[in-house]
């Protein structure tokens, strides 16, 4: 593959992904928050032989602009964010990669990223703490074996402010 169509690529296997409504599972139906698109992200950009490094940061919800009556709606404040170091051969550099807003979403608070395969996107959300990419594989590996009862408590806290958080999205998006 020439240079220009691997950049090609990786660019329309960004949008794919990108483009895929952002959801915070409350159940058993199927996540695409930011915890699982950057997981479909690695899968595809490895398919084409980039390397790819997790990195998981914190951020306050209060600080993407959300409309107040849902920001009234008890949760934690402060939650995690997933994103991708991908690692570019061509200029021997990592770069943060970020697909978790979908490009239907209209609201200006909310950052829609663009990638030219190059270099680094916007992150989609203000990053209070960042972690390196091994604590951060360490931590997404305990996320992942979080008991039931904590992910129970974890839901009971948050899950109603997730499902207005979804339909908010969804009347962002035309």
């Amino acid at each position: 593959m020439e240079m220009n169509n691997k950049i090609e690529k990786r660019i329309e296997l960004f949008r794919i992904v990108r483009d895929i409504p952002y959801y915070i599972s409350t159940g058993m139906e199927q996540d695409y928050s930011c915890a699982t698109k950057p997981f479909i992200l690695d899968i595809l950009l490895k398919s084409i032989g980039l390397e790819i490094k997790h990195i998981l940061c914190t951020f306050e919800w209060e600080e993407l602009g959300l409309p107040e009556e849902l920001l009234s709606i008890p949760h934690d404040s402060e939650e995690t964010h997933e994103y991708l170091l991908v690692f570019i051969p061509e200029n021997s550099k990592w770069v943060k990669v970020d697909p978790t807003w979908d490009s239907k979403i209209k609201h200006p608070s909310i950052p829609i990223s663009q990638w030219d395969g190059l270099n680094d996107t916007e992150i989609g959300v203000k990053v209070k703490h960042k972690w390196s990419p091994e604590e951060s594989e360490k931590l997404i590996e305990e996320e992942e074996n979080m008991s039931e009862e904590e992910r129970g408590e974890y839901l009971k806290k948050n899950s109603e402010f997730f499902k207005v958080f979804n339909r908010w999205l969804d009347s962002q998006r035309n």
